[in-house]
């Protein structure tokens, strides 16, 4: 088990010309530099002019078992004067931090945090729920119970009738798991609980309640093709009943994970690394950022392919701002001769239309990794985000990171040093009639200059149906009477390049 992060404070401070707002990035290890105290922040909230971080780290207390613990703390509006206000720990216990959603804000002033605990590693997880009042005084922690012996949750949100509603992965047998959503009264009690086959390794990252009340879920879902796996959408009712389900990204593609956001007209955002054959030795990993907006019936509004290649791309959030503008978090490889991990901030109108783009990352040796996993939005337009840095030439290896902007983006260390307008590519429209078909269906795509072919997967990520497509050629027919019932991948290429793709529903 990798090993988190310590007290060590390391500013760097960008020129006041820049920006009015104070920006600052900085790591922090609570217990010095201690080699085997690593710490991770995996939440954050405000409170007042203070920010409150949910943390899991090592007991320097407790060495010998190496037992991980949770914690959380505080720091003021500039990052500093870190104190640690509450500690869990148990023996022979672990805390599981719930990545950047764990944490959250309640509607009364409260808190409220859920995590995973296992006991002897024995893999027993279990679920569990804490409430806090305004002044983070514990009000409630409470077991979410379970029948299996793995189940992990990684979102929380609070829901119209102030109970909550919790999203993860069900595993159902040997490397298969579903998308499971619990449903809790507002004291923690399960109400409900679901799962959601995808016929696939799949699981729920992020949840949130629509504004009728129905559950809008993304996640990620593993294929059985060799190296690949890409992020879905789906959407149930009230009572976790599956409404529709959406495969994104390149389906024999290594995709990044995904994050969601609802619009205040009540559409929704998805954006993901999309994965992409452009370079010739398969490089499953290598993709740009996609975004996509969505009615809430599930009919795409624009869907737009982002900056230049960039090895495995992740998106982690997307918040939308008063002006119904948006940001987008998330990492990927930084560099072409550098293999470091940096977090991105791309920054978008609400068209599409990307406005800026900035990197950020506080350490860049060979394989250092700079993680920012959550954020929130302040009043001056600014934004604040937490996560870790890991680095062998850090001690300890792992890292508390707080990272504040300004209203432009900028923070110490950030690249690039102005505003940016980016690039997009958008994949050629290709379409299907009739879709859903039932024997026979024609697919419209752009006229080939050069020879192409197409391909037709099933969402286990299986070729149904190939064929080429001759150079000139606009249209082609299919007949898929023979294929069973279900979710299929039509994906156009010339000279080896995805030109176009859409979802064909056979009946």
């Amino acid at each position: 088990m990798p090993k988190i992060l310590t007290l060590f404070f390391s500013f760097l401070i960008l020129g006041s010309a820049l920006s009015q707002n104070t920006s600052f990035s900085k790591v922090i290890s609570p217990y010095g530099n201690i080699h085997y105290a690593s710490f991770a922040a995996s939440g954050i909230v405000k409170q007042d002019n203070k920010y409150i971080l949910a943390l899991t780290g090592f007991d320097t207390t407790n060495i010998s078992t190496d037992i991980q613990s949770l914690y959380f703390a505080k720091v003021d509006s500039n990052g500093d004067n870190f104190e640690i206000i509450k500690k869990y720990n148990q023996s022979d216990t672990n805390y599981y931090k719930g990545y950047g959603g764990g944490f959250i804000r309640t509607k009364n002033g409260g808190f409220c945090y859920i995590g995973d605990i296992d006991s002897n590693y024995n893999q027993k997880v279990q679920h569990f729920i804490m409430l806090f009042d305004s002044s983070m005084n514990n009000i409630m922690t409470k077991i979410i119970p379970h029948d299996t012996l793995r189940e992990a949750i990684w979102q929380i949100k609070e829901t119209y009738d102030h109970g909550f509603i919790i999203t993860g992965g069900r595993y159902n047998y040997s490397n298969f798991s579903d998308v499971l959503i619990i449903k809790t009264d507002s004291t923690g009690n399960q109400i409900w609980k679901k799962t959601i086959q995808t016929g696939q390794y799949g699981y729920g990252t992020q949840i949130e309640e629509t504004t009728d009340h129905s559950l809008l879920i993304c996640g990620y879902m593993d294929s059985q093709i060799q190296g690949g796996g890409g992020p879905i959408l789906l959407k149930t009712d009230s009572a976790g009943n599956l409404i529709w389900l959406k495969y994104l990204g390149n389906v024999n593609q290594h995709d990044g994970t995904a994050a969601l956001a609802i619009t205040p007209e009540g559409n929704y955002i998805a954006a993901l690394g999309y994965a992409t054959y452009t370079y010739t030795n398969n490089a499953e990993w290598l993709g740009r950022i996609n975004v996509i907006k969505y009615s809430p019936d599930g009919t795409e509004i624009w869907n737009r392919m982002y900056d230049t290649l960039r090895w495995d791309n992740n998106v982690k959030k997307i918040k939308i701002l008063p002006n119904n503008d948006f940001i987008i978090m998330g990492s990927s490889v930084a560099g072409v001769d550098t293999n470091f991990y940096a977090t991105f901030i791309f920054k978008f109108n609400a068209n599409g239309d990307s406005l800026w783009r900035r990197i950020y990352y506080y350490t860049t040796n060979f394989t250092d990794e700079n993680y920012l996993v959550d954020n929130i939005l302040n009043s001056d337009g600014s934004i604040t985000a937490c996560g870790y840095v890991n680095g062998d030439n850090l001690s300890p290896y792992e890292q508390i990171w707080i990272l504040k902007t300004d209203s432009n983006g900028y923070a110490p260390g950030c690249e690039p040093t102005g505003i940016n307008e980016m690039h997009y590519t958008k994949l050629e429209e290709i379409r299907v009639f009739p879709n859903p078909a039932i024997s026979q269906t024609t697919i419209v795509y752009p006229q080939l200059k050069e020879e192409g072919s197409i391909y037709l997967y099933s969402m286990l990520g299986q070729i149904v149906y190939e064929a080429k497509l001759a150079k000139g050629s606009s249209q082609t027919k299919l007949s898929i009477q023979h294929l069973k019932t279900g979710l299929y991948k039509v994906i156009v290429r010339e000279k080896g390049i995805i030109i176009g793709e859409v979802s064909l529903v056979k009946e």
